[in-house]
């Protein structure tokens, strides 16, 4: 985990800013915004700086996505790394320090402002939100010298840290070694599900402990540890910052997916049935038997679809590289379907970065081609055909897409 959190501090430092785009004259796809309200796309992209890399990052904005370009020139530089957008709001937190936490809307006239006061909390690598009003956000796991580790709950609407919780992890596993948690997603509107890795706890140590699979559920709101669920068919769920690998469904049942990386087991997704608190054992999708390939990351998409990044080898590879190709998966039909459209690239950094619009079909979806441009790409998820759409330049990442509207 120390080393983790070396690397990703040294890799990025901050995050955001606003820029303005060419128009577009293709038509979107997606529903009408409500009457009076109008509606940006919001991304946060890093300059380039010396040597190509990473160096400071800034909101922008876009009107479309379809098409045309967009750039820095106009965008608002930031120091936070990570966001997220809740309440029509972006959240967007420091990486070090108090983790402090700034507010970004829309004015009325499209730009982006700064809508409230900097609050400071802990330091977060885990965060998401839990339902319209709050997002919980979770503090570091260091290892047994210093086991306790805080989850605190942001309101995205009066703008506080409305509640906080401290948890001993060194008693969580009940196996000799620490939980290192990986996401934190709302079940039942009455608790969290935070997927976990087990690692020693201890520098220079490995884990033994790769074949299995770990979610610890804690009580919301109050953010109590209750106990941990296991299964061992297949490994741990999701990657280190990537805020994904689980998602409860319309329907109420929770499916978790995993890479199985270095794992004897397969990469496979499997269910907690609404309100059971337990891996179903009679559902157990092996993907890897199905394509031969092992799941990288995914996002829910609606219904009992997810838009899937697989590995496009079998060659193993880990969240912080290899090429990926992208699929919608429906958990229940248990069918696979290739995008089209959409070109075999490298993986981005930690996460996938998508958004998903109110029809619940539309995905935007945005990738580095092997030029080492940007782009937008829009993807049908019923037909699963994929279309190249809005151009960066400029930049040199993108880590977040989201949607804002304004009056």
């Amino acid at each position: 985990m120390k080393t983790n959190k070396f690397i990703l501090s040294m890799a990025w430092a901050a995050m955001f800013g606003l820029a303005a785009c060419s128009s577009d004259d293709e038509k979107e796809s997606t529903p009408t915004p409500e009457t009076g309200a109008r509606s940006k796309y919001v991304f946060v992209a890093y300059s380039v700086g010396s040597e190509g890399i990473e160096k400071a990052p800034y909101i922008i904005s876009a009107d479309s996505v379809t098409g045309g370009k967009v750039g820095l020139s106009l965008g608002i530089e930031t120091d936070a790394y990570s966001f997220i957008p809740l309440n029509n709001t972006l959240f967007a937190a420091v990486w070090g320090g108090q983790g402090p936490i700034t507010p970004y809307k829309l004015d009325g006239k499209g730009a982006i402002v700064q809508a409230g006061n900097t609050v400071n909390a802990v330091t977060a690598p885990i965060y998401g939100a839990v339902n319209d009003e709050e997002w919980v956000g979770g503090g570091f796991v260091e290892g047994k010298s210093d086991p306790m580790s805080t989850l605190f709950r942001f309101n995205a609407k009066n703008l506080i840290l409305s509640g906080r919780n401290t948890i001993d992890m060194s008693k969580i596993t009940g196996n000799g070694e620490m939980p290192s948690w990986y996401g934190v997603f709302p079940v039942d509107k009455d608790k969290l599900y935070i997927p976990f890795e087990c690692f020693p706890g201890v520098d220079g140590q490995t884990t033994k402990l790769k074949d299995s699979t770990w979610i610890m559920v804690v009580s919301y709101p109050d953010l109590k540890f209750q106990k941990v669920i296991r299964d061992g068919r297949t490994s741990y769920i999701g990657n280190w910052f990537g805020m994904q690998g689980l998602r409860q469904i319309e329907d109420g049942d929770v499916y978790a997916w995993s890479t199985a990386a270095d794992s004897k087991n397969p990469s496979a997704i499997i269910r907690v049935k609404k309100g059971a608190d337990q891996f179903d054992q009679t559902y157990f999708f092996n993907v890897e038997e199905k394509t031969g390939l092992k799941i990288s990351r995914g996002d829910y998409i609606s219904g009992s679809k997810f838009l899937m990044a697989f590995y496009s080898t079998k060659a193993q590879a880990t969240e912080w590289a290899g090429r990926i190709k992208l699929a919608v998966v429906d958990v229940k039909a248990e069918t696979i379907t290739w995008v089209s459209g959409v070109p075999e690239h490298a993986q981005m950094p930690y996460k996938q970065k998508t958004f998903v619009e109110s029809d619940g079909n539309t995905v935007r979806y945005v990738m580095k081609d092997d030029a080492g441009t940007h782009y937008v790409y829009t993807i049908d998820a019923k037909t699963a055909v994929g279309k190249r759409g809005l151009q960066f330049e400029g930049i040199s990442d993108i880590t977040t897409i989201s949607k804002l509207s304004y009056e």
